[in-house]
C-alpha cells in the first residue's frame, strides 16, 4: 500500500499568497498573522509584490511565515493592468527553500511601483534585470529562481489573461493556483482547467488554493478575500524546512471547505476518507471519470474508486453541500 496523505501526521493549513502593507495590501502583517491564526491557520506567505522580506520574527510555536514574493512579467512593462484591461500578464509566486533568503530573484525596478522608501530600502537584488514577456523570458526567470532556491508557483491564470498556447510552454513549475479567492469573489472562474492542461501535456506540477488577499474591504467585513481558498500541508512538523520539504514533495491538497484526512492506494484501488461531502469525483488523463454521490439526505466520508494503467494519470475532487471543493494532487496509476 502506498500512503499518498498520512492521516497519521498533521495538517497545517496554510495561505500562500497574502499581500500586507509591505506592498499594496491594507494590513500589516502582525494583523494578519493574529487573523489568519484565529482562523484555524498555521502557515502564511506574504507574497508582496516585488520583494523578499524575512518575516520571521512573527514565527511562534503554533505559526510559521514562509518568505516569498510574488513578481509580474507583462506584455507591456510600463502600463498597468489595472489601466490597460485587455493586456496578458504572468504572475509568479517564488517560496524561498532557506527561510532568510532575501535576494529578490529577477528583481526589476520597472515594476517597483508598489513599493514604499522604507520598504524599497530594504530589497536586496543582485543586478536590475529586464523581464521579458515570452515563453523564453518567462522560463529564464523560472530557471533563475530554482536555481536561488525557490519553488515557483504561477498565479491566476484566467485573471492573467492566459490560456494554455500561453502557460503550457511554462517549465519547472512547482504549482498552478487551481482557486484564486479574490479571483473568484470577483466573478471569475477558478483555474481548475489550467491544472489538466499542463497534466496532460505531461508537466509534473501540483496544484493551490490561495486567498491572494489585499483586505480592501476590511478584514472579516461581508465580501472580504481572506480565509476562501487554502492548502492543507501534510508535514511532519511545524518547522521551516519539514513543510518546504512537504510542499517540494507534494505533500498537500487544496481546499475551500472540505478536508481530506487520508489517501491511500493499494495496487489498483485509491481509497480516499474525506469530511461529510456531498460527491467525491475521480479524474484521469483520458474521458474515463468516476463519481460517488451521497443519497438523500446523507453525507459521504470515504470512496473507494478503480485505477487502470491507462489512466495516465488520477486526481479527486471532493464537494461539499455548500459547493466548497477541495482537490488531491495528481498520481501516476503505476506508482
Amino acid at each position: 500500500m502506498t500512503v499518498l496523505l498520512d492521516k497519521n501526521k498533521p495538517f497545517f493549513k496554510a495561505n500562500l499568497h497574502a499581500h500586507s502593507t509591505q506592498s499594496d495590501g491594507t494590513q500589516s502583517v502582525e494583523t494578519l498573522k493574529e487573523a489568519y491564526k484565529k482562523h484555524g491557520y498555521s502557515i502564511v506567505a506574504f507574497t508582496d509584490h516585488e520583494h523578499l522580506i524575512d518575516n520571521s520574527h512573527l514565527d511562534d510555536r503554533e505559526f510559521l511565515t514562509i518568505t516569498s514574493c510574488e513578481v509580474a512579467i507583462k506584455e507591456f512593462a510600463n502600463l498597468s493592468t489595472l489601466k490597460k484591461l485587455d493586456m496578458r500578464v504572468c504572475h509568479l509566486n517564488f517560496y524561498a527553500l532557506d527561510q532568510h533568503n532575501v535576494v529578490t530573484p529577477c528583481y526589476s525596478s520597472t515594476y517597483d511601483h508598489f513599493l514604499n522608501d522604507s520598504i524599497r530600502s530594504l530589497v536586496r537584488y543582485e543586478k536590475d534585470y529586464e523581464r521579458t514577456y515570452s515563453k523564453d523570458g518567462i522560463n529564464e526567470m523560472i530557471k533563475i529562481a530554482n536555481e536561488q532556491g525557490f519553488l515557483v508557483a504561477y498565479n491566476h491564470p484566467t485573471w492573467s489573461l492566459e490560456n494554455a498556447t500561453d502557460y503550457i510552454h511554462y517549465e519547472n513549475l512547482f504549482a498552478v493556483e487551481i482557486y484564486n479567492h479574490s479571483c473568484v469573489l470577483g466573478g471569475r472562474i477558478d483555474d481548475e482547467h489550467a491544472f489538466d492542461d499542463f497534466l496532460r501535456a505531461g508537466k509534473r506540477i501540483f496544484c493551490s488554493a490561495a486567498d491572494d488577499n489585499h483586505n480592501l474591504r476590511g478584514l472579516d467585513s461581508p465580501g472580504d478575500d481572506s480565509f476562501g481558498g487554502w492548502v492543507q500541508i501534510n508535514a511532519e512538523k511545524l518547522e521551516y524546512g519539514a513543510v518546504m520539504n512537504a510542499l517540494q514533495s507534494g505533500n498537500f491538497y487544496a481546499s475551500t471547505g472540505p478536508s481530506i484526512l487520508a489517501l491511500e492506494k493499494d495496487g489498483e484501488q485509491v481509497r480516499i476518507e474525506t469530511s461529510p461531502c456531498q460527491k467525491i469525483c475521480l479524474t484521469t488523463k483520458g474521458r474515463r471519470t468516476q463519481t460517488v454521490t451521497a443519497e438523500n439526505g446523507a453525507n459521504l466520508t470515504h470512496a473507494t474508486f478503480s485505477l487502470r494503467e491507462d489512466d495516465g494519470f488520477f486526481r479527486i475532487r471532493v464537494i461539499d453541500e455548500k459547493g466548497k471543493k477541495a482537490w488531491t494532487q495528481a498520481y501516476s496509476p503505476l506508482d
